[in-house]
């Protein structure tokens, strides 16, 4: 079986699935609260960032809210990609098909990076029509909107290749979750280290562009965690027992 065919197979199973409903949901209720945000404290919020357009202050209030949440996002994606395995005992029938166990562990992390950038592109449409209704009166910046989506994107790599591993792993879902949570909480708090702040779920608090973000430590986090992560759990499964 070739590689595309096991993607979309991957594809096909998730296509019914909660996975495209957490995917979208998410930012759906994250537009919702900064639209009541910015539209009920609009005068106090332009006063709090001074010198910012209307978009500028919004994305500010959006950052520290998104960068909490897509850890534990990219985390219920991967827990929900590798779920049905686990609950309907379907490995041995899937290992059993003529097709690389490699194919089958890309496939699953394609799966879940691709939920998480249509995430954020919905997360960016989102906070487009939050401003369109409120009626801001500047120009939408989509070079400074499309700055932080792909930085989003980078950040998330990491996090997506360890959450990957993790839920692979482990048969208790609650396992990976939980890891997944606890490094999101504890990146708030290790994010001001040195070192700490390379974490891969401390990534997304780096993606604010311009001066008030640090872009280069979400983007090198991501590549490196992602590429080593993904590639030391590919090999780890390759020889994994799990019949």
């Amino acid at each position: 079986m070739k590689a595309w065919s096991v993607i979309a197979a991957e594809l096909y199973k998730q296509k019914k699935g909660v996975l495209w409903k957490l995917a979208f949901g998410g930012p759906a209720l994250v537009s919702l609260l900064i639209f009541l945000n910015m539209s009920i404290r609009y005068d106090y919020l332009m006063q709090r960032h001074a010198g910012k357009t209307s978009w500028e202050a919004m994305l500010n209030e959006v950052f520290f809210l998104w960068a909490f949440f897509l850890p534990i996002g990219v985390t219920l994606l991967a827990a929900i990609v590798h779920f049905r395995e686990y609950s309907e005992n379907a490995w041995k029938h899937l290992l059993s098909l003529p097709v690389r166990r490699g194919h089958v562990y890309a496939a699953k992390w394609l799966v879940i990076v691709l939920a998480t950038v249509l995430s954020v592109l919905a997360l960016m449409a989102g906070l487009r029509l939050c401003g369109l209704v409120i009626g801001f009166p500047e120009p939408f910046p989509l070079g400074l909107y499309g700055q932080y989506a792909l930085y989003l994107t980078f950040s998330s790599l990491g996090i997506a290749s360890v959450q990957h591993w993790l839920s692979s792993r482990f048969r208790n879902t609650i396992i990976p979750v939980a890891v997944g949570v606890s490094g999101t909480v504890g990146a708030i708090f290790l994010a001001q280290s040195e070192w700490m702040r390379y974490l891969p779920y401390a990534a997304p608090l780096f993606t604010m562009p311009g001066p008030d973000g640090d872009a280069g430590v979400s983007i090198i986090s991501g590549l490196i965690f992602g590429t080593v992560a993904l590639l030391a759990g590919m090999l780890e499964f390759g020889k994994r027992d799990i019949l």
